[in-house]
């Protein structure tokens, strides 16, 4: 468990969604600790997470490998998932893994295109922003049309089918939805801004049935306003995923800013857990 200067503490200096305890314990069931500067969460099944970025420093440095030790030795997990800068565990060895980067948005350099200029003036002329907080089903049937439509791994799905519990536990998220003349729901962002210097882009959902060119980014400039009016200084745009993805981040002047690595490691008892 964590105190509430703790809490405060991590707010203060969180820069990746995972830094949220409110966030990771909503999806996982799991509770927080913090260690030396490093957050992790066990859960009573015995699943330890350990987020390998020190909250005051961007990069991993060598003393995580001892908090990793201290923490495998307190909770005794039999499965420690781990996202880190650098994992050396051979992916082999890992029942599931990935690798990726993060991307990053500097908003006191923010430079908007003209052309993307163009696409929001027009988009904003068809669609109207809602903010809330509250996800309701036509939300839940983007997120089941997105789930049908894309291969997605068991792990992104547990996420998604985790998100109306993760917004009702936090007061930290909004909701951001494009909505066309007929009131339709078009596309919607989650965006979390429990952080003090960052905000997260969480997730973004769009219809198919409904597509608009230009909605995602409309409701991104949406959210880049809130931030900048909150004095936020950061928008983590999350990882590349894949090259759409990535191609989107980046012509909004997203850069890759951490490296992330994943390995989801069974303990036998007598392995070493190797992040560098």
């Amino acid at each position: 468990m964590i105190t509430p200067a703790e809490e405060d503490y991590i707010n203060s200096h969180a820069y990746l969604p995972e830094h949220l305890p409110g966030y990771v314990t909503a999806i996982s069931g799991t509770e927080p600790y913090l260690i030396n500067d490093y957050l992790c969460y066990y859960g009573d099944e015995g699943h330890l997470i350990f987020i390998g970025y020190p909250l005051k420093t961007f990069t991993g440095d060598r003393n995580a490998q001892g908090i990793l030790d201290q923490a495998v030795n307190r909770f005794k997990p039999k499965y420690v998932a781990l996202i880190a800068p650098e994992i050396s565990i051979p992916r082999k060895d890992c029942h599931r893994s990935a690798s990726d980067c993060y991307y990053k948005l500097d908003l006191s350099d923010l430079h908007v295109s003209q052309k993307l200029r163009n696409m929001i003036r027009h988009a904003s002329r068809e669609l109207c922003i809602e903010k809330s907080q509250e996800i309701k089903d036509e939300h839940l049937l983007l997120i089941s049309e997105f789930m049908d439509s894309h291969k997605i791994d068991a792990d992104t799905r547990y996420i998604f089918e985790r998100i109306p519990k993760y917004l009702s536990s936090v007061s930290t998220a909004w909701v951001f939805s494009a909505r066309n003349e007929d009131k339709k729901l078009v596309t919607f962002d989650i965006a979390e801004f429990g952080a003090r210097d960052y905000i997260f882009y969480m997730f973004n959902f769009m219809s198919r049935q409904s597509y608009m060119s230009g909605a995602s980014d409309l409701i991104l400039y949406e959210i880049i306003k809130t931030a900048q009016e909150m004095g936020k200084s950061f928008v983590n745009l999350g990882l590349g995923i894949n090259e759409g993805v990535a191609f989107f981040k980046k012509k909004w002047g997203g850069a890759p800013f951490l490296n992330y690595e994943f390995c989801l490691y069974e303990r036998t008892g007598k392995d070493k857990l190797r992040l560098f």
